[in-house]
């Protein structure tokens, strides 16, 4: 009795499918503060350091991955009876025909790593730098006994006010560190060659030298500054709608990767080209009794040759599918 049945018609509605192309970045930044005392490491304790605070970031990974969802702009309904819908043809989960062969890959199915270079001469990011602010210096005078000339020749004394050298109060504390790094250093040294009143031997030898490493490396960021170093990911989404280059991410110098119209750092480009395809052969038509009333629309996608640019070139380039830029036929459904 079921067999004999007639069959339900339902109402089924579908999108064409479109890729998106998922830009991930990955990146390492590295914050440097200046020390207190950076402007007379060199003429104190002979160190080069930085003179400024500084935020260096650089790229470490490009991930590049291509997604299939539905393009809403083109949607479809179709009034199928039972099993009508042809055996090799099924709906996904995104509401799309696909082949059962093929299928779509829920994560987008392709995974491309890119390693750009961990050093950040290599790709030639710009640094942002600020000025580490110093205290505003007035000129000071002073009185003081001088000597003049008359027009005569005669020399005469008198009191006038001089212009003197301010008195530098950070470099007054500079110097008093610096003393304390060169004694760590000096009686370190003097355990190290046993010049000193005390023996040390053993784990007190090992103790001793540990204890004045400690202290040294605790008064000499004052000089050389200190480095912070961070981990940033972010992903950024491209949806061709046709041929040409569209803008990724930028690469801000303080916030890392961001959207290409929220700064104005680097710029990364991603370019799609269709490869060129020959002309197709034209459709063999069989003769039947039965007539279409409907169409499956769909999609075959077009083979373009994905490039991701930045101010030093082409940095990753891959084949991928791309179904909106591809071209659009259709597939009889029989009554």
């Amino acid at each position: 009795m079921l067999a004999a049945a007639p069959a339900v018609a339902q109402e089924v509605t579908y999108a064409l499918p479109r890729t998106s192309i998922t830009v991930e970045v990955v990146t390492r930044q590295q914050s440097f503060s200046a020390g207190k005392y950076a402007a007379y490491a060199k003429d104190l304790l002979g160190l080069d350091v930085l003179q400024k605070d500084t935020v260096i970031t650089e790229i470490t990974t490009l991930k590049i991955r291509p997604r299939v969802e539905a393009d809403q702009s083109r949607r479809f309904t179709l009034i199928l009876k039972d099993n009508q819908l042809p055996a090799y043809l099924e709906l996904t989960k995104q509401g799309l025909i696909s082949g059962k062969e093929g299928g779509f890959n829920d994560n987008g199915g392709l995974h491309f790593d890119k390693n750009v270079g961990a050093k950040t001469e290599d790709v030639r990011l710009l640094p942002h730098s600020k000025p580490a602010a110093g205290p505003e210096r007035k000129p000071v005078y002073e009185e003081q006994v001088v000597t003049r000339t008359d027009s005569l020749g005669n020399e005469y004394s008198e009191i006038a006010l001089v212009e003197v050298e301010p008195v530098d109060s950070l470099r007054i504390e500079a110097e008093k560190v610096a003393g304390s790094i060169l004694d760590l250093r000096e009686y370190r040294y003097k355990i190290l060659t046993g010049d000193t009143d005390a023996n040390y031997a053993g784990e007190a030898l090992g103790a001793a030298i540990a204890e004045l490493s400690r202290q040294e490396s605790e008064l000499l960021p004052l000089f050389e500054g200190t480095v912070s170093t961070s981990t940033a990911r972010a992903q950024f989404e491209v949806i061709p709608d046709k041929a040409g280059t569209y803008p990724a991410f930028a690469l801000d110098p303080c916030r890392g990767p961001v959207r290409p119209t929220r700064s104005g750092g680097c710029i990364f480009d991603l370019t799609v080209e269709p490869e060129p395809v020959g002309e197709g052969q034209p459709a063999t038509v069989f003769p039947s009794k039965k007539h279409p009333s409907q169409h499956i629309t769909y999609r075959i996608p077009a083979i373009c040759l994905v490039t991701l640019t930045g101010p030093d070139g082409e940095v990753l380039s891959l084949r991928l599918p791309v179904y909106q830029l591809g071209l659009e036929a259709t597939y009889p459904v029989y009554d």
